[in-house]
């Protein structure tokens, strides 16, 4: 059989354990409140409803999870983690890593949202081994007032950059 494996849907995802009411993250060492806001979206544009995007970044002491909506919309509020550098001296961003779920998705989706606006994006060193050409897929874009807008596309063009853990 030749072509593309069809998306298949194992739904309704369940929200067995996640209350939508769970506490927005925080930790010592982060900085600037934000707002990440965006889209869930299949090889075909479409919203996925019903989907979870977890976020974490290092020092943090739970984990923010935002639902999607309607249109595959959904928002986080949280905490902007700040540039670190690790023992080897490499360069990492503020950034938060994403795990995506949700109904349709058969396999655990995982990848990060970095900061336009921040001055050590183009110094990270994950996202510097990203291929220059799929790097906008990992980077939220400014949007006023301490929101960022980040888009997940899970296949097909503009598919976001997802990392083989």
């Amino acid at each position: 059989m030749a072509g593309l494996t069809p998306f298949q849907t194992v739904g309704p995802y369940l929200h067995l354990g996640l209350t939508a009411g769970c506490a927005p993250m925080t930790a010592p060492d982060l900085t600037t409140p934000i707002a990440i806001e965006g889209r869930l979206l299949d090889g075909a544009g479409n919203g996925i409803q019903d989907g979870v995007l977890e976020f974490w970044a290092a020092g943090f002491s739970m984990v923010g999870r935002a639902w999607t909506g309607p249109e595959g919309r959904y928002r986080l509020d949280t905490l902007k983690p700040r540039t670190r550098v690790d023992e080897a001296g490499a360069v990492h961003a503020p950034h938060f890593a994403v795990r995506v779920l949700g109904r349709g998705i058969l396999t655990q989706y995982v990848t990060r949202v970095y900061f336009a606006d921040e001055a050590d994006t183009a110094d990270d060193a994950v996202l510097a081994a990203v291929p220059a050409a799929r790097r906008d897929t990992l980077v939220a874009a400014a949007a006023g007032d301490g929101r960022y807008a980040f888009d997940v596309i899970v296949q097909g063009d503009g598919e976001t950059v997802f990392f083989d853990l």
